[in-house]
């Protein structure tokens, strides 16, 4: 709106049937203690448990804060990549931080630190922090996923050892990119590594050695797909960095992870056959009588 006074940071929340979730979410946003203002940005991706209505009455409660983008219909192809784009593209703050609506955030000072962190360092893109992942069992437990690598501010190293940033653990400045628009980062099935890449093309990743965030393990809709989708998945990923990417040492990189995927691809596929054959052979069906026998 032409004449409206740009927030310092927009907080860019994705949700899509997260009624068991949302509200926690949110309420980590408006906890923030700040001096400065922010604003909360929600796409809700046509969720039909109720997660609609509950952001809709905190953008009822909060109209200077939180808006909304309320998609009519789901996306076709990637799920949810639509929802992500169409959403950053509502952030005008300064600087943009991540969280899902399954995650959230405990640290009331969390966007302060991140904010003060790159203003001072005119160099650093993006700043991430700890986490805390929560399990489906209910537990709470420091982070079994990603390892915090050495020389972890540069570019390469997030090549080298894929992706060691939690979605909801990062703030980065809002810049005007035109690769956020390129058909490889709108066809990658997995969107934040790429953006990450895509950022570091402008600055470093700095890191603040404190937890301040939690995950929720088995919850996101990449980290609930089986192994054959995720592996896919992954192919897609790498394929389309391939072919983003113009520094030839790190497309040497992202091609051998390309071969290490079609190659395990085909080791599951040996083993299926194996399986398959093994079911045919006179020796299983001896095995499977002399069971059927025991079991009497």
């Amino acid at each position: 709106m032409e004449g409206e006074i740009r927030k310092k940071v927009s907080c860019h929340v994705i949700t899509y049937n997260h009624v068991n979730y949302i509200q926690k979410c949110i309420d980590g946003i408006l906890m923030q203690k700040t001096n400065f203002d922010f604003e909360i940005i929600i796409g809700d991706d046509v969720s039909t448990d109720g997660t609609r209505e509950i952001i809709q009455e905190y953008a009822t409660k909060y109209p200077e804060l939180i808006k909304l983008n309320l998609r009519q219909k789901r996306g076709i192809g990637i799920p949810g990549k639509e929802n992500f784009v169409s959403t950053m593209e509502m952030c005008t703050g300064e600087y943009i931080s991540l969280c899902d609506g399954d995650d959230y955030w405990t640290d009331p000072r969390k966007l302060q630190k991140q904010v003060d962190f790159l203003e001072k360092r005119k160099d650093y893109i993006l700043c991430f922090h700890k986490i805390k992942i929560l399990t489906p069992e209910g537990n709470f437990v420091d982070d079994f996923i990603t390892k915090i690598p050495k020389n972890h501010e540069l570019r390469k190293t997030l090549i080298e050892n894929s992706n060691y940033i939690h979605t909801p653990s990062i703030v980065f400045r809002n810049i005007n990119f035109i690769e956020f628009q390129g058909i490889e980062f709108q066809n990658s099935p997995i969107g934040d590594y790429f953006l990450y890449l895509i950022l570091t093309n402008y600055g470093k990743i700095g890191f603040i050695d404190e937890t301040m965030g939690v995950y929720r393990h088995g919850v996101g809709v990449y980290s609930s797909l089986d192994r054959m989708k995720m592996i896919k998945a992954d192919l897609q990923l790498f394929i389309n960095l391939y072919s983003f990417e113009k520094d030839i040492e790190f497309k040497k990189i992202f091609y051998r992870n390309i071969l290490n995927i079609i190659e395990s691809i085909q080791k599951i596929n040996d083993n299926l056959a194996y399986e398959n054959k093994l079911l045919t052979t006179r020796r299983h069906r001896f095995i499977e009588k002399l069971y059927r026998f025991i079991r009497r």
